[in-house]
């Protein structure tokens, strides 16, 4: 071979590369773009490939009372990716014989009073399988967040609580284990867990927009946070005080920065060899290591598995995600400045890195569309259910193609209404759509006669069910799986006792 056809086979190689990756690169910011205009996506996404970013792009506001535009050196609160960091101080630790994984709690909190604080091993709480109390119940919880607290005062919750289970038997994720390992570094230093966070990882690896989140500090380039209500909109997130998140999910951190930790996990700069190959290995109990989730792949087109050692967040405005493939130096990072309180459409961070990490590997991802039941329920929020059936019809006819009009869609929404707002007229009249719209489908029948028996019209609500399973009869093609299954046997149930109280009526 002579000396051009090499450089011409040498320039073709890059020339595919470039394209595949270009290719990638074009299916992802689809995906998100799609996100973004289905108003579920507001944030950045970063994505590397051998070493190469391939993707770092903003989408969306990062202040919508400003208008302010989102930018790739936001900083944002990535909650639960805190722990990675938490993990890896204590190792560190280990490492220089400060601390023992087999050490327990009351080795190093001396005071400590919790259920088996004497058999509790570090190892224990880092893997999540110490049995601690995850978190405070939700109401107590509203209430102590937005409080100032110092570690100890996080440290008491869990000593106030029962187990899960017997230490070292079971998983279960616990926020509270990871405030315990940020007072154990502590105590053990005799330096502030943020200090300790800024002397060993972020002034070393040049991470100069990750910190411990400070409440009364000014932060630049951070986003603000926001919850989406399914009747509401977009509202600013429920305020609360990062203390309450210090060792389990209070830093603030960019893309860039983030990068430059994956980056830094291949060099074996922060840790020891061995502690660092058994931070990914996975407990007996559960799919976690040392601060990382850790999980399989099949791709297509690949024999092996892929190992995704990952972690994500979520925290009041805030969802977030990173992954790190390491066989094939891949790292995706997802930062969103929104947060959903309905099901319908939510797009979390970890759904989205999962797709991302699915185009990677030249998979087949559906590119989602704007959800007609999230923007109904925001119509019915504003102007009443009257006015958003008008619009659904409207839409339907001159702009179906932007909006997904899936049966699941006026099912999820009536749903929520009937549950969760106790709106049973609005629930109703959505359900009644649903079944005119999709005729052959059991579902829809099922979900309109049980909100008509829970308003006790029981001869309608009969009517209905058996309107249904005669189509589940005509139309067992269409109606398949466990759950249509479950769902017809307990009709025969309710019709039975409906038929019950309708002689007893009779009967008075």
């Amino acid at each position: 071979m002579n000396i051009v056809n090499l450089i011409f086979i040498l320039h073709a190689l890059t020339f595919f590369r470039t394209t595949d990756a270009q290719s990638k690169q074009d299916k992802i910011d689809e995906l998100i773009q799609a996100y973004y205009s289905a108003d579920c996506f507001s944030g950045v996404v970063l994505v590397s490939e051998k070493g190469r970013i391939i993707l770092k792009k903003a989408y969306g506001i990062a202040d919508r009372e400003l208008n302010v535009p989102m930018t790739t050196d936001m900083k944002f609160r990535i909650a639960s990716i805190s722990k990675p960091f938490t993990a890896l101080i204590i190792l560190q630790l280990v490492d220089e014989g400060i601390l023992k994984l087999d050490g327990r709690i009351t080795d190093y909190i001396q005071d400590y009073n919790g259920k088996k604080g004497d058999s509790i091993t570090i190892e224990q709480l880092l893997t999540h399988t110490s049995g601690i109390l995850q978190n405070l119940d939700p109401e107590q919880e509203a209430i102590q967040e937005r409080l100032p607290h110092k570690l100890r005062d996080m440290v008491r919750y869990a000593e106030e609580a029962d187990l899960y289970f017997e230490p070292g038997t079971g998983f279960h994720y616990s926020n509270l284990a990871y405030n315990i390992l940020a007072c154990i570094a502590e105590g053990a230093t005799n330096k502030p867990f943020d200090q300790l966070l800024a002397e060993r990882i972020f002034l070393p690896l040049e991470m100069k927009n990750t910190s411990q989140y400070e409440a009364t500090g000014i932060e630049k380039n951070l986003s603000k946070g926001y919850e989406y209500k399914l009747l509401s909109g977009y509202e600013n997130a429920a305020w609360f005080d990062p203390s309450y998140t210090v060792g389990s999910g209070g830093l603030i951190s960019d893309a860039d920065d983030l990068c430059k930790f994956d980056q830094a996990l291949y060099t074996g700069q922060l840790i020891s060899k061995e502690l660092g190959n058994k931070m990914i290995l996975p407990t007996k109990h559960g799919s976690y290591g040392y601060g990382w989730e850790l999980s399989k792949k099949v791709a297509a087109g690949r024999r092996d598995t892929i190992s995704i050692i990952s972690h994500a967040g979520s925290v009041n405005g805030f969802g977030s995600y990173l992954a790190r493939i390491e066989s094939d130096s891949i790292l995706v990072i997802v930062l969103k400045n929104n947060r959903t309180d309905t099901y319908i459409s939510p797009a979390y961070a970890p759904v989205i890195g999962q797709e991302i990490l699915s185009i990677l590997y030249d998979e087949e991802v559906e590119i989602p569309k704007k959800s007609i039941a999230r923007h109904m329920g925001y119509l019915i929020g504003q102007y009443g259910i009257n006015q958003a059936i008008e619009e659904y019809y409207k839409i339907k006819t001159v702009d179906s193609e932007r909006f997904n009009f899936e049966e699941s869609e006026l099912n999820m929404l009536g749903i929520e209404l009937l549950f969760k707002y106790k709106m049973t007229e609005a629930a109703l009249k959505v359900f009644e759509i649903n079944m005119l719209e999709f005729p052959h489908s059991y579902n829809t029948y099922n979900s309109y006669a049980y909100v008509l028996m829970q308003k006790e019209d029981y001869l309608n609500s009969i009517r209905y069910y058996k309107m249904g399973l005669e189509v589940l009869k005509k139309y067992p093609q269409l109606n398949r799986g466990e759950s249509i299954l479950k769902d017809a046997e307990k009709a025969f149930r309710s019709i039975e006792e409906m038929e019950s109280k309708l002689k007893h009526r009779q009967q008075q």
